[in-house]
C-alpha cells in the first residue's frame, strides 16, 4: 500500500514538473549563430549544462521539414509532423526581429489548392522549437526527444 502511494506521489511530481517547464519554445534564448542552409535546415550553436555543473556549446541542424508543412487551403505555414515544408515552399529566410528573442522564418509558399499564385508566409520557430540538452528539436514526430521530453 506504501509502494502505491508513493508511486502516485512520484507521477504527480513529474506530471506537474513537465507541465510547468515545457521544453518546447523559446530556443532563442539559449542559441547562437542561428542561420538557414540548403533553405529548409535550421543550425544553431546551443548552450546544455554539462554534469560538473558547467554549460557547454552544442552545434546542430534541424530539417524543417519533418517539423513545419503548410496549410493547403491559407498557404500558410503549420507545425506539422513530416510537413514537407520543401514540397511547397522556396526562398525561405530567417530573421530576428530587433528588441525581440525569437526567429521567423519566411517562405515563399504555393498551396495545392486554389488559383492564387506563391504567397508569402512567415512562421515564429521559437513556437516550436526546443533547445533540449544542446540538441535542436521540433514539437512532436520524428524531430522530438527521444526521451519523451
Amino acid at each position: 500500500m506504501r509502494f502505491l502511494i508513493l508511486l502516485a506521489a512520484a507521477g504527480s511530481f513529474t506530471a506537474s514538473t513537465a507541465s510547468a517547464s515545457n521544453p518546447f519554445g523559446n530556443f532563442s534564448r539559449s542559441c547562437t549563430r542561428v542561420g538557414l542552409f540548403h533553405n529548409f535546415f535550421l543550425s544553431a550553436t546551443c548552450f546544455h549544462p554539462e554534469d560538473d555543473g558547467t554549460n557547454a556549446l552544442s552545434a546542430n541542424e534541424l530539417d524543417l521539414a519533418m517539423c513545419i508543412g503548410l496549410d493547403q487551403r491559407s498557404g500558410r505555414m503549420q507545425w506539422e509532423v513530416y510537413g514537407k515544408l520543401s514540397n511547397y515552399c522556396a526562398n525561405c529566410t530567417i530573421r530576428a526581429p530587433v528588441g525581440r528573442v525569437e526567429h521567423l522564418l519566411t517562405c515563399s509558399c504555393q498551396p495545392l489548392m486554389g488559383s492564387r499564385g506563391p504567397a508569402r508566409s512567415t512562421l515564429n520557430l521559437d513556437e516550436g522549437i526546443a533547445n533540449d540538452w544542446g540538441t535542436l528539436r521540433c514539437a512532436g514526430g520524428i524531430a522530438a526527444s527521444p526521451r519523451g521530453d
